[in-house]
């Protein structure tokens, strides 16, 4: 049996990364997935709390109580294999300890060291004492990750693979989306969709100076919507003209508002300063939604591979300021050539990250 261990779960929209997860893992002769999370795929009660809900003191207990209940577990399945979610954020060393004494476990790196924590030189090394220690397996999804994987020490087994394309229904509930929001899609205009965290290091400030910074005659054509939680306050340091359209959504988005927002927009802007992967770029990608995406390392790898999919301007917002100009002269029809997608829907490395994954189970090659 393999156990997909994630605390974020249903907070943010991860569940969907671990079915995803699980369906490719599944295609494995002989494998059996089972989900560790704040929610469940069967029947059966979730194994984790929502460690997100209430007031701080209440997450803080919650989060300690799943550390105790992720060790239980493992202690009751020690011949199974754990796969463990990691996002660099300050809980994860206690996790990745925990998940560490598991005699057959792996990290899926959504983050080494999580965006807005690059200056915490006091987690670095923990987490470098982590990784170079306890961490057997790893799976990598960027160059990013193998960065601070060289950084942290880590010499154990490494497995490269990109992020796991989305599958779920993309049918909603119009009645449990807000009439606000229901509002905010603009059928006159180009719709540009910011979906996500709302943080520096994700360049909401850089779209919102571009939305400032181009003509008046372009403002008039498009319509921004900015949907996810306000983790640092930054969009607020962006004065907005009257005339520019953007609506505001700083709060949690359930699954119908999200495939409600991913089913009517025309755009996806990823205005991004850096990141490993994006499950939000793979949304869109699903959705068959172009991005308008910044020059870093992980979206240039997948805009030169599937050209199609959207624009890669530069990293300023006077390069986000001509991206929307540009958009504005084209279709949404004109992205996702039949032959990319085709591309993307059969990646080879996938299948190749199978067949190694595949061989783990069977070899313990990684074991010392």
């Amino acid at each position: 049996m393999v156990y997909l261990v994630d605390f974020i779960g249903v907070h943010c929209g991860m569940h969907y990364y671990l079915d995803a997860f699980k369906r490719i893992l599944e295609s494995v002769e002989g494998v059996e997935v089972g989900i560790v999370s704040n929610y469940s795929d069967n029947d059966e009660k979730p194994v984790l709390l929502n460690q997100y809900k209430g007031r701080k003191f209440n997450k803080m207990i919650a989060a300690a109580r799943n550390l105790r209940r992720l060790s239980r577990f493992i202690n009751r399945h020690k011949s199974d294999r754990f796969i463990y979610l990691t996002y660099g954020n300050v809980l994860d060393p206690y996790f990745l300890k925990v998940i560490s004494k598991a005699p057959h476990h792996c990290v899926d790196i959504h983050e080494a060291l999580a965006q807005n924590e690059d200056s915490n030189s006091q987690l670095r090394r923990k987490l470098a004492a982590v990784y170079s220690e306890r961490i057997k397996n790893v799976i990598s999804h960027s160059t990013r990750t193998d960065d601070y994987l060289m950084q942290f020490g880590f010499e154990g087994n490494r497995f490269e693979v990109p992020h796991f394309k989305y599958v779920f229904p993309r049918e909603y509930d119009i009645n449990a989306v807000s009439q606000e929001m229901r509002d905010s899609i603009a059928k006159d205009k180009v719709n540009i969709l910011f979906f996500g965290n709302i943080t520096r290091e994700k360049g909401i400030d850089v779209l919102l100076d571009a939305v400032n910074n181009i003509s008046d005659e372009d403002a008039a054509k498009i319509n921004v919507i900015v949907a996810g939680k306000d983790i640092d306050g930054v969009y607020r340091r962006v004065k907005l003209k009257p005339n520019r359209k953007v609506s505001l959504f700083t709060r949690h988005i359930t699954d119908d508002e999200l495939r409600f927002l991913y089913d009517n927009v025309d755009y996806l802007a990823l205005p991004y300063r850096k990141t490993s992967q994006s499950g939000i770029l793979e949304m869109a990608f699903y959705f068959k939604k172009p991005i308008i995406a910044s020059d870093i390392p992980y979206f240039r790898k997948m805009l030169t591979e599937f050209p199609s999919f959207g624009l890669l301007d530069g990293n300023s917002s006077k390069d986000y300021s001509a991206a929307i100009h540009e958009i504005l002269k084209r279709n949404p029809s004109d992205f996702f050539k039949e032959e990319d997608y085709a591309r993307y829907e059969n990646r080879r490395e996938v299948d190749e990250f199978k067949e190694h994954f595949r061989e783990w189970l069977l070899f313990d090659k990684d074991q010392k």
